[in-house]
């Protein structure tokens, strides 16, 4: 493949068409919600699009409940309040992350603990997470980043050895699967998100999957619908809660998504399966053996060493690749050297491989997966900027360039 000039610094792109959008618009998505317009019934208190999505998750995922939310870090906090984590509790969570894993500890009054992740899925390393494990240590949160299943199944031995709860955060993955185990399985319980970048958008919402306790999926439907009993609009209060109830809205959009679930994870996994050829060996995060089905939420990329050498940073890749008609976006930052969460006195604790990856670690939307194009468009475009690392690195020629928003 020609290393010819990067368009940042005066090539002509690789690519000048754009990405399929998403949300996708359909027919189905806009006679759903035409249908919860017309039907009067806006918000989720009796038999209506709410307990139809909830009802759909319990048969897909096999659980004992799920709960609707208004979105993916109010299903978090909810799920800690319902497991009675507060004031005084530890909960350990990886420090490559989006930030709400982490803040919504921080909301019901715990102390989130960070854990390094693997340097070849970016997944939370298990090792690490066994150090943090404190006396005050009550939960643990596994990530399946970009669609990978983090290890449930040495996440559920450690939580059974130290009695933790263990609750995965399956944000970014909605049919993955670990070793034959569908996420949302090996938790006590599971959090979801139906943002609009989402595999299943909504435009916002959220769900509380409970594995088995009935009493725990009790409280979940409590806490979420302002300490009642579901289905209830009387005062009658039970314990403090909030409004987490999801808009009927939203949760018909969530369910004239799923039907497609199986359609696009073909189209993504063919394409991300090219990209894998046609990449140079290790750009791409490796997929961990054990993974019997990778969502592909997202492509995530890291930086050969040679250009880290050379001075350019995945902040800079961005900006080539932008460039280049390739939307990009910098991996969240490890989440535990934010202001919000610094430590008032002292370091940080020091995490390399997170840290590390907040400056070489990047990734795709899974909408660049749905146009086949994609397996020959982006090779290109990396090969050109990372054999101009150099030049790139040296600022001055590269000319800011607005990224596209990849959701």
């Amino acid at each position: 493949m020609p290393h010819d000039l990067p368009a940042a610094l005066g090539g002509r792109p690789v690519r000048t068409r754009p990405f399929p959008a998403w949300p996708s618009p359909s027919v189905e998505a806009r006679a759903a919600v035409n249908a919860v317009f017309d039907s009067g019934h806006w918000w989720q208190n009796g038999d209506g699009a709410g307990e139809r999505l909830e009802a759909a998750l319990v048969d897909r995922f096999e659980v004992r409940a799920a709960v609707a939310v208004t979105n993916g870090t109010l299903a978090l906090e909810v799920a800690l309040r319902a497991a009675g984590v507060g004031p005084g509790d530890e909960v350990v969570v990886p420090a490559t992350t989006f930030v709400s894993s982490a803040s919504a500890v921080s909301s019901v009054g715990a102390t989130p603990v960070p854990a390094d992740v693997r340097p070849d899925t970016f997944s939370l390393d298990l090792g690490s997470a066994r150090e943090s494990v404190t006396a005050r240590t009550k939960a643990l949160v596994v990530v399946h980043l970009g669609g990978q299943p983090a290890d449930l199944t040495g996440a559920r031995l450690l939580c059974d050895e130290k009695g933790l709860l263990l609750i995965e955060d399956s944000a970014q993955a909605v049919a993955a699967a670990w070793d034959g185990r569908p996420v949302g399985s090996a938790g006590d319980m599971t959090a979801m998100s139906f943002q609009a970048a989402k595999l299943w958008p909504g435009g916002e919402g959220g769900a509380v999957l409970i594995r088995s306790d009935g009493a725990l999926a009790g409280r979940v439907e409590r806490i979420a619908n302002c300490g009642r009993p579901r289905g209830s609009s009387d005062y009658d209060h039970l314990e403090p809660g909030t409004n987490a109830r999801i808009s009927e809205f939203h949760a018909a959009l969530v369910l004239s998504h799923m039907a497609g679930t199986d359609a696009l994870w073909l189209r993504r996994k063919g394409t991300y399966e090219r990209l894998d050829r046609a990449l140079p060996a290790g750009a791409l995060a490796a997929v961990d053996p054990r993974v019997t089905r990778h969502d592909h939420y997202m492509v995530l990329l890291r930086l050969p060493e040679a250009a880290l050498t050379d001075g350019l940073d995945n902040a800079t890749t961005v900006r080539a690749l932008a460039a280049e008609g390739i939307p990009a976006r910098v991996l969240f930052p490890a989440w535990h050297l934010l202001p919000a969460f610094r430590p008032p006195t002292g370091a940080p604790r020091s995490l390399p491989v997170a840290e590390g990856a907040t400056r070489s670690a990047l990734w795709l939307h899974h909408r660049l997966l749905l146009d086949p194009d994609c397996a020959e468009d982006l090779p290109a475009a990396w090969s050109r900027v990372t054999a101009h690392a150099s030049r790139l690195a040296a600022g001055p020629e590269v000319r800011p360039t607005a990224t596209p928003k990849p959701g």
